[in-house]
């Protein structure tokens, strides 16, 4: 699966890199009054050393990517 190329930071040039999960608001809708149309899943490389972002990628193109992945 190649989902990004990067292998470490642009800025620190560290290479402790993580993936992480993230819920984020659409609509701009307020807290409170969010249906589940209005909410989006993401995933985002960031740094460890210096918190940078570097990628962000949407749950679908993730999912889509491991149903074409090869055993």
């Amino acid at each position: 699966m190649s989902v990004s190329k990067i292998q470490k930071c642009r800025e620190c040039e560290s290479t402790s890199l993580k993936w992480q999960a993230v819920n984020t608001n659409r609509g701009g809708v307020a807290e409170g009054r969010l249906r589940t149309h209005e909410v989006t899943c993401v995933f985002v490389l960031g740094c460890d050393d210096c918190s940078e972002t570097l990628l962000t990628v949407s749950a679908d193109k993730i999912a889509e990517q491991l149903s074409q992945a090869k055993p």
